[in-house]
């Protein structure tokens, strides 16, 4: 596997995730206790469950969803998420739209990477070797995805501790590379020059291209 599909497993997993909603299962990880163990169980549980699903190792777009709908949509905080992306102009926008943003987005990068699931083998996540800090309401993980014979790959997750206790992820850097700030920067010409309603339509034409592409109806579509 390639450098660059390795990266797109992780972000896809995690991030493209990076995404959503509800209650994270108690089997999954434990978002309410240690940080550390936090990222990392719900990294490996993902990575399992690609793992023992054929259907999902294959990147059906069906078990996709429930891959995420059941595992991170309830880890991350897509409003805030969707919302740093945007930057200041998400303030001047109506709720019809930030609901739209929000599904555009997820939509997205469920499309970009989830094809990088079929290049999932016997990732496993871990920290890294580094003192940990005491646990605080904003924080980094610093982790690496280990595989047999292969280099490993720097991830490191931004959460937060929410009014219920719970912790979120908000962002992802793979590599080096923030998720977040790197569709930031791609948007912000969008936005300069046709504004909120122009970028929905983009996210969400994008969106339709990548599913035609794929031969497939959206993600998103229940």
């Amino acid at each position: 596997m390639t450098t660059w599909n390795r990266r797109t497993v992780l972000t896809g997993a995690c991030g493209a995730a990076l995404l959503l909603l509800a209650g994270l299962p108690v089997h999954a990880a434990d978002d309410k206790g240690d940080p550390y163990a936090f990222v990392v169980d719900l990294t490996n549980a993902v990575l399992e469950e690609i793992r023992k699903d054929p259907k999902l190792h294959a990147a059906e777009p069906a078990r996709v969803r429930a891959l995420v709908d059941t595992y991170l949509l309830p880890a991350a905080d897509f409003t805030m998420m969707t919302r740093m992306t945007v930057g200041p102009k998400w303030r001047q926008t109506s709720p019809e739209q930030k609901q739209r943003l929000e599904k555009g987005f997820q939509e997205l990068l469920i499309r970009v990477y989830s094809g990088a699931l079929t290049n999932v083998t016997d990732e496993r996540c871990e920290l890294r070797p580094a003192r940990r800090q005491p646990a605080a309401d904003e924080m980094v993980i610093r982790t690496l995805l280990k595989s047999s014979g292969k280099n490993d790959i720097g991830i490191d997750y931004r959460i937060y501790r929410n009014k219920a206790g719970a912790w979120k992820v908000v962002d992802v850097n793979v590599e080096g590379i923030w998720m977040v700030e790197n569709y930031r920067s791609q948007f912000a010409s969008v936005l300069s020059q046709d504004g909120i309603d122009g970028l929905i339509t983009m996210l969400e034409t994008r969106t339709d291209e990548l599913a035609a592409k794929n031969g497939s109806t959206s993600v998103g579509t229940k």
